[in-house]
């Protein structure tokens, strides 16, 4: 079941943030770069964004999200699904809702940054028509920046 985020949620999507980041490697000091998984009401919910979460028998298993960027552009954030359920088709179904609550929210472009290590969402999104634009510095990574028309 894929279902909004509610405050009650915030220790799995936690255990589950930080394990996908170790999963790669991908660690860094905590709220460097990642304080809004701190605040999903005030950075997605109440913001003009969404934050979604896939439960499979009652655990969180799978997340994402998207805030405004500018009016017709939102930013997709925290993919994550855990280790056990990779390659189920969960990551799919995490974008696709999410991104028919952007369209619907009318946004018409969605951008993302990942990790060149993080092989399968790079996959996923390029599966899912984003384009690669550009790189960017996040932390101590070099991180590939993509980007897709939602029209």
């Amino acid at each position: 079941m894929i279902r909004r985020y509610v405050e009650v949620d915030h220790a799995k999507v936690l255990e589950l943030h930080l394990l996908g980041l170790k999963q790669f490697d991908a660690e860094s000091p905590r709220g460097r770069w990642d304080a809004d998984i701190d605040d999903i009401e005030g950075v997605y919910l109440s913001k003009n964004g969404e934050f979604l979460v896939g439960e499979l028998d009652g655990e969180v298993v799978a997340m994402g999200g998207f805030w405004r960027k500018t009016e017709k552009v939102a930013e997709l954030k925290r993919m994550r699904v855990h280790p056990k359920y990779q390659r189920r088709g969960y990551g799919q179904a995490i974008l696709t809702e999410l991104e028919k609550r952007a369209m619907s929210m009318g946004y018409s472009s969605m951008l993302l940054d990942t990790l060149p290590i993080m092989a399968p969402a790079r996959r996923l999104y390029t599966k899912n028509g984003f384009v690669q634009t550009g790189t960017k510095r996040v932390g101590r990574f070099e991180a590939i920046l993509y980007e897709k028309s939602l029209e």
